[in-house]
């Protein structure tokens, strides 16, 4: 029976460039953002085989040779929504109507 090394979120962390804290956040949050995820019986490490680990970060290669930035979008339509309240619209002055008043 041969054994299989498994790597762990310290390790996983090195391999990817990104902090152990971001790993285990992802790994709840964001599993997608992450290789599979070896879980084993009774106990709540986690845990990476390597293999998973190589075939993730191989699917995850770009083979695009244009490496210019996508172009910006002109239309002001599809504008992304600011947050927090909006801002006060104030009518143009020749929908304002002004009643005055003839008795005095």
């Amino acid at each position: 029976m041969t054994y299989v090394e498994l790597l762990s979120v310290d390790q996983l962390a090195q391999i990817l460039h990104k902090s152990p804290a971001s790993i285990r956040s992802d790994a709840s949050r964001n599993p997608a953002a992450l290789p599979p995820i070896c879980r084993l019986p009774g106990n709540k490490r986690l845990l990476f085989r390597p293999e998973d680990v190589q075939e993730w970060i191989a699917g995850h290669v770009s083979h695009s040779i244009d490496s210019s930035p996508a172009p910006l979008p002109t239309d002001v339509s599809n504008r992304k929504k600011t947050r927090g309240r909006p801002r006060k619209v104030y009518a143009p002055l020749s929908d304002i109507v002004v009643e005055t008043s003839s008795t005095l």
